[in-house]
């Protein structure tokens, strides 16, 4: 008798999701380093965040995975990486829009598009420490060891307008698993820890809603009819885009590098320009991916990125 197998065809959907953090304790951001000082950025970028989903999700699977086996680590790896940036918010349902006014990198508050400058953003929730390491006899400072850290406050220094609670970020993630679905419901009674030194207890984020999106996030995010993204060209961008030929903005243009720090030295893995985040793009561009808060060439294929 002639064996017959019956082939049983499971759609993948590709769900879009957005998530809601809380956040608990002050965050830094790596930006750039001026001297003794570390800035931080405004809004969590999506390698941050990858980085944060990942390792919890490494945390809890912990007995069911072998982290010897590099292979399912980077399989892992890819779980997380169709995810924004994710931007502050002061309410928990609409983030604040990222935007370029008159060269100044800044937020649109929702509903009244009142233009809040970086500068004033950083003068109601950025603060900063100071360090110095310590000799451990004579119990001065050593040499050349005092920093300063710039760090997020969860809440404002300041009475701000519309301001009561602590900040929210908010950003999407595509995923096809439901395995992953319900670690995400599952995480809401954890915490996560994202950016730098997070073994102080900087970077805690409670997430508190993973919701659908409505026409409102699809159009921030801009998620077209086809459930993917579609550049708008009157729209500032949530996204780094990757510079192409021709490429027409109003913002600027950024050196991003990747790189691993899984081992002892760190490791540049990739180095590409992109457009900022609150840029305009005046350009029409196709075959566009999202990955880590970047939007890359489809057709690129760079370990990172």
């Amino acid at each position: 008798m002639q064996d017959i197998t019956q082939k049983h065809w499971v759609e993948i959907k590709m769900e879009w999701y957005k998530l809601v953090f809380k956040q608990k304790q002050p965050i830094h951001v790596g930006s750039a380093k001026w001297g003794v000082v570390k800035e931080t950025e405004i809004f969590i970028s999506g390698s941050t965040m990858w980085g944060a989903l990942t390792n919890v999700y490494l945390q809890d699977k912990q007995d069911e995975i072998n982290t010897n086996d590099e292979n399912k680590l980077k399989e892992i790896g890819k779980y997380f990486e169709t995810t924004s940036n994710f931007f502050p918010s002061f309410d928990g349902k609409t983030a604040l829009q990222p935007t370029y006014q008159k060269g100044e990198f800044g937020y649109l508050l929702p509903d009244t598009n009142e233009f809040l400058s970086e500068d004033k953003f950083r003068f109601y929730f950025v603060d900063t420490l100071v360090q110095t390491a310590i000799e451990p006899i004579s119990r001065q400072a050593k040499d050349e060891s005092l920093h300063e850290l710039d760090y997020i406050l969860p809440k404002s220094k300041q009475n701000l307008k519309n301001f009561k609670d602590n900040l929210y970020w908010i950003g999407i993630i595509q995923i096809k698993n439901n395995d992953l679905e319900n670690f995400l419901d599952d995480i809401k009674s954890e915490s996560i820890f994202a950016g730098a030194d997070v073994r102080y207890g900087y970077g805690e984020l409670k997430l508190v809603n993973v919701s659908s999106l409505d026409e409102n996030d699809k159009n921030f995010w801009w998620i077209n009819n086809s459930n993917s993204i579609e550049i708008k060209t009157d729209k500032h961008s949530p996204y780094f885009i990757e510079a192409q030929d021709n490429l027409k903005i109003e913002g600027e243009v950024l050196l991003i590098p990747e790189i691993d720090f899984r081992e002892n030295t760190p490791k540049l893995t990739d180095a590409r320009f992109f457009s900022s985040v609150g840029s305009k793009i005046q350009s029409s561009l196709q075959n566009l991916k999202l990955k880590k808060g970047k939007l890359v060439k489809e057709n690129n294929n760079a370990n990172s990125t």
